[in-house]
């Protein structure tokens, strides 16, 4: 593996400056600034960002290609991030689930749910099905901040809808006139081999599958892009609150219909929130039971947690990693340790260079960056504040300082801050989720905050020596 830490060290240069960034194709870079300057480009991002509309979200466009040896870089180091990540803690605590959630620190009550969800073979089978690291682009390389392990992990419903209206763009027509064109992978179909293999067939007819929210403000009648995928593999989807399904010995109804398998569209964090355990233990034991098929069950919390992390820099557990592995986590992995009373000093002594996270909260929620706080005295108040919570544990890291880049054609205009994130299905690579913003120091990159979403694609076709010359950019892959 040391050629990965290698390349993505090639990939480690100066920051971009005025010109666009190094890892964007320059075919596709040119081919851009000529469609720029024609009128169909104003008419082809309106009807393009109508497409993809979806409240509460933004897509970039234009759509963008990466060189392929940046994107491949993207797909081999998260493949690789999201095994080591994911497998370390089998590594170090063997078959004993309650010396696992102690290292986290959860609560008692969650640790019961996720340990005894994860001891039943077929929900530990589906607990790493689904998986997202979340990698930073800095001038230094690419920067593992979290892994994302839960069914309904970000990403799925932006790729697929993304790389469809990037086809039937004027862009898109464009390009192919010129022989060229803008590629990504299948990330739905993908996505539906895995849960093929994760749910059982029962009679002849299509799969009726339940997809589930927890929180109540959520529910809008389902994701668009999610109902027609479940649909184009024949399978019937209701969509509605997770309390809403009839439980009973013989298996799950909603609405007077049986159903077949549940998905739940809702994270651990809702899940402490809006779900009673009750109801949790009671999917479980029906799938345990082949009364249904539980995709999305607690088993997969114990894997998200973002403490998970602590473990390899963790000095009692560094035997546990081979060189190549300690490489990558030298090379990736920002320092991250647990916020406990023994590491209090540590960490409001890093006030400049930390920030703390809830170690199961998601889309960036509750972030506190050391450096905005006003003195060291707030900080230290803030850290045992946290220290205190009954209901949730913290984790402290390095805060990365991510690299600005020039992303031709966004608005507004100016450098951008950009997380990739690849979507590891099954142990497969889905595709790469990406996220860019205007620099906002102190601020998550993602939707939430007013990140635009993409997909990363890659240039085919003819790649002749490019028709106009190329706004000069860093000689290096950043």
């Amino acid at each position: 593996m040391s050629g990965v830490v290698t390349r993505a060290g090639a990939l480690a240069g100066r920051p971009a400056g005025p010109g666009a960034w190094s890892w964007l194709e320059p075919h596709a870079l040119a081919a851009w600034d000529e469609f720029a300057a024609t009128p169909a480009a104003e008419t082809d991002r309106e009807r393009f960002t109508e497409r993809l509309r979806r409240p509460g979200w933004r897509h970039q466009y234009p759509p963008h290609a990466f060189t392929a040896e940046a994107a491949r870089t993207v797909e081999t180091v998260g493949m690789r991030l999201a095994e080591l990540v994911s497998g370390f803690p089998r590594r170090v605590f063997g078959n004993d689930l309650a010396a696992w959630a102690g290292y986290l620190g959860l609560p008692e009550e969650d640790a019961a749910l996720m340990t005894e969800a994860l001891d039943r073979p077929r929900l530990r089978k589906a607990a790493t099905a689904f998986m997202r690291p979340d990698l930073v682009v800095t001038d230094t390389g690419l920067k593992l901040v979290e892994l994302n392990v839960a069914a309904s992990l970000g990403g799925l419903s932006t790729l697929a809808p993304y790389i469809g209206a990037t086809r039937d763009s004027r862009y898109a027509a464009f390009l192919a006139r010129r022989r060229l064109r803008l590629e990504g992978p299948d990330t739905a179909r993908v996505w539906l081999d895995v849960f093929a293999g994760l749910t059982r067939a029962r009679g002849d007819g299509p799969l009726h599958v339940f997809e589930a929210t927890a929180n109540p403000a959520d529910l809008d009648g389902g994701r668009r892009f999610f109902v027609d995928m479940i649909r184009s593999a024949g399978h019937d989807i209701s969509c509605g609150l997770i309390g809403e399904l009839d439980l009973t010995d013989d298996g799950a109804h909603f609405r007077g219909r049986r159903v077949d398998a549940v998905f739940t569209a809702y994270t651990w964090h809702e899940t402490k929130n809006f779900v009673p355990p009750a109801l949790t233990r009671a999917l479980m034991e029906l799938d345990t039971a082949g009364k249904l098929d539980f995709i999305g069950s607690p088993a997969a919390a114990l894997h998200d947690n973002k403490a998970n992390l602590a473990l390899l820099h963790d000095p009692e557990f560094q035997g546990l990693l081979t060189d190549e592995e300690r490489a990558l986590v030298r090379a990736h992995v920002p320092v991250t340790f647990r916020l406990r009373p023994e590491t209090l000093d540590r960490a409001a002594e890093g006030r400049r260079r930390l920030l703390c996270k809830p170690a199961s909260a998601y889309g960036g929620k509750d972030l506190a960056f050391g450096f905005l706080f006003e003195d060291d005295r707030s900080w230290a108040a803030e850290l045992r504040e946290r220290l205190a919570d009954p209901r949730e544990r913290h984790v402290l890291q390095e805060r990365v300082r991510p690299s600005v880049v020039g992303v031709p054609g966004v608005r507004p205009s100016g450098g951008r801050e950009v997380v990739l994130a690849p979507l590891v299905f099954g142990g497969r690579f889905a595709g790469v989720f990406l996220r860019q913003a205007p620099v906002r120091p102190g601020s998550a990159i993602n939707a939430s905050s007013g990140a635009e979403s993409s997909a990363v694609l890659t240039l085919g076709g003819q790649l002749n020596p490019c028709p106009v010359p190329v706004v000069p950019r860093s000689s290096s892959f950043m």
